[in-house]
């Protein structure tokens, strides 16, 4: 396990020397899913003497897009205003759904919590893209969010091989291992990387209901 790296794009986004981004991201709030908020807890008690920065609370998110190409400070108020009315009327295509979180996976840079079933976050990111690009063209992005997950926590140093293994056991050991989560609401969010300290940290632009619900 290695230190984790922010990217802006393919590029690293380092604290200090890169603005903040604008994201689409599906907010996670462990308050209304109090499942989840035991099975995060579990990891934490497992992993406390890790080098790992664990999310906090409010800062639970899965990332659905990032704005690579300019800074959030560059999106004017002009194309804020029209990614959120497009982004509501892609949303009006997809009704909310349910996903199950877990099994956590001790992975290369941190801890990350699987979801499944793919269909419907998959979905889900298809439409979000659509309406980036119809505001602000197909180049805006060249960030890959890959198989969509939920990070749990941020490696902070280098392991050797022994310790990752002894990881990956305590992190398998906890129990429940799963918890469902419903996903109804995407937020377009300023997004602040600090590279040093290993957080994500946003202000909100915006939030969609999916199914055009209120």
């Amino acid at each position: 396990m290695k230190p984790f790296t922010f990217q802006q794009g393919k590029d690293a986004w380092e604290a200090g020397t890169a603005p903040s981004l604008v994201h689409a991201y599906i907010p996670v709030v462990l308050g209304r899913n109090p499942e989840l908020s035991e099975l995060v807890h579990g990891i934490r008690s497992a992993t406390k003497d890790d080098p790992l920065t664990h999310v906090g609370d409010q800062w639970f998110h899965i990332t659905l897009y990032q704005l690579s190409s300019k800074p959030a400070a560059e999106v004017t108020e002009e194309e804020r205003r029209a990614l959120t009315t497009e982004l509501t009327r892609q949303m009006e295509t997809v009704a909310p759904f349910d996903v199950t979180v877990g099994s956590a996976l001790a992975y290369g840079s941190g801890i990350v919590f699987d979801l499944g079933p793919d269909e419907p976050l998959n979905a889900l990111r298809t439409v979000t893209t659509r309406a980036f690009e119809a505001v602000l063209g197909s180049g805006a992005t060249s960030y890959d969010t890959a198989v969509l997950h939920l990070t749990e926590s941020y490696a902070t140093a280098e392991v050797h091989v022994e310790h990752y293994r002894q990881l990956h056991r305590r992190v398998r050991r906890v129990r429940p291992s799963h918890a469902p989560l419903h996903v109804d609401t995407i937020a377009l969010v300023d997004v602040v990387a600090n590279d040093a300290a290993k957080t994500i940290t946003w202000q909100t632009l915006a939030e969609v209901r999916l199914g055009g619900t209120r």
